[in-house]
């Protein structure tokens, strides 16, 4: 299937009933954008603002909470209740009081009280999207369903072509609002995060900078040598301190990935293939596992066909005919797989991984015979998720607000 000028489709709108409370938006300015779209139309508008501050709410619309975390759940309750708040938006679902917020709106329920939260996080179906759903994301969404609900879907003839953004000059917001987390001592997660940043992490955003071109001068060789000789098998490394790993999959983080991956095609023993590690580009500047997969794949056997890369284009790879396969625990990079119809072995909990989609075999059969994707049911499940969860637009730029709210 090839694109065209469709463009795509969000039907699931949130239809705005009342007030609207904000928590922790993405690190930018995204919410208060927003906010200022949601009162033009006559819609009262509030923020919470933690110490990890956000820029763009005026004070009249902001309520200060500096408290220790742990009893920010029956502050929430009280300003829903004083607010009449009947929206809560947030992004993502890892954040304490994010998961607080969730907990309370339950509750609420019992009590016949309706409050409707709205969570944003990075496009499933990326570059170009944005992801909302209801009561959550990746290894919590409410698309995590089977086969049988899929394959009762309309499909796609045709797939949608997606608007792309140029220069989001926003993002320098991005970078003043992460200075500013990086030097404010205040926990809103239970483990290291982006969004709870140290001074340090400044050094790591500037070092990955730096590596990026490094990499693209030295890997350069290995690259084109490595794709154009053998087939191969892609395994996606993931943010080191990715909830995707922790929360919603049984390995504990990539080290234990890495050696798992390594030790399983070692075990498969396929001949002139190769196995090839890919760094995930937000981790460029925090992390660098060339150590323990040399070590691993000296260990098993396996050295002389495995690499390790860092930047690289996911289409390139995925059209490339020596593309075998792609190992992840639970990445969005298996859905640009499974577009490209590579077979997709993942290791962890997420929306596209069922039978049809992706190979629910142990890792070693995988490895010597990858199950095909079923490229009708990807088009049922594109086209579902697609319509219901993404929005075709990015938080720094252009986003649709006209298109996804009701009011």
């Amino acid at each position: 299937m090839k694109n065209n000028l469709l463009r795509p489709v969000f039907k699931k709108k949130v239809k705005i009933l009342g007030p609207c409370l904000f928590l922790v938006g993405p690190i930018g300015t995204f919410f208060s954008r927003l906010s200022i779209y949601l009162e033009k139309k006559d819609v009262k508008t509030y923020k919470i603002l933690f110490p990890l501050h956000e820029y763009g709410f005026p004070k009249a619309k902001s309520i200060i909470y500096s408290k220790k975390i742990i009893y920010f759940k029956d502050f929430l309750r009280k300003i829903i209740l004083e607010k009449e708040i009947k929206h809560i938006f947030m992004y993502g679902n890892v954040l304490i009081p994010h998961r607080q917020a969730i907990d309370l709106v339950e509750e609420l329920k019992s009590e016949n009280i309706q409050v409707y939260t709205h969570i944003f996080e990075l496009g499933y179906l990326r570059p170009n999207y944005v992801t909302l759903e209801n009561k959550g994301v990746n290894y919590e969404s409410s698309f995590i369903l089977n086969k049988k609900f899929f394959a009762q879907q309309k499909s796609y003839e045709v797939f949608p072509f997606a608007r792309q953004e140029g220069l989001r000059f926003r993002k320098i917001w991005k970078s003043i609002t992460f200075i500013n987390h990086c030097f404010t001592k205040y926990k809103i997660v239970d483990y290291e995060h982006k969004l709870q940043p140290r001074p340090i992490y400044l050094w790591y955003q500037f070092k990955g900078f730096l590596l990026k071109y490094f990499y693209r001068i030295k890997e350069n060789k290995v690259k084109r040598r490595i794709f154009s000789s053998h087939p191969f098998f892609m395994v996606i490394l993931q943010v080191s301190s990715d909830s995707q790993i922790k929360k919603g999959s049984q390995i504990g983080d990539n080290y234990q990935f890495i050696e798992y991956v390594i030790k399983n095609f070692s075990k498969s023993r396929i001949k002139n293939v190769n196995l090839i590690f890919k760094h995930h580009p937000r981790d460029r500047g925090y992390n660098n596992y060339s150590k323990i997969i040399k070590s691993k794949s000296i260990q098993y056997g396996i050295s002389n066909c495995t690499f390790y890369i860092h930047d690289y284009y996911l289409s390139k790879i995925f059209q490339n005919p020596n593309c075998r396969g792609t190992v992840l625990v639970n990445s969005t990079v298996g859905y640009q797989s499974l577009f490209h119809s590579i077979p997709v072995k993942s290791l962890g909990k997420s929306p596209y991984n069922f039978d049809g989609l992706t190979d629910q075999r142990d890792l070693i059969s995988f490895f010597k015979d990858p199950h095909k994707v079923d490229k009708q049911l990807f088009c049922k499940f594109y086209r579902y998720i697609l319509e219901n969860s993404q929005i075709n637009g990015n938080f720094d730029g252009f986003f649709p607000f006209d298109d996804v709210f009701l009011l």
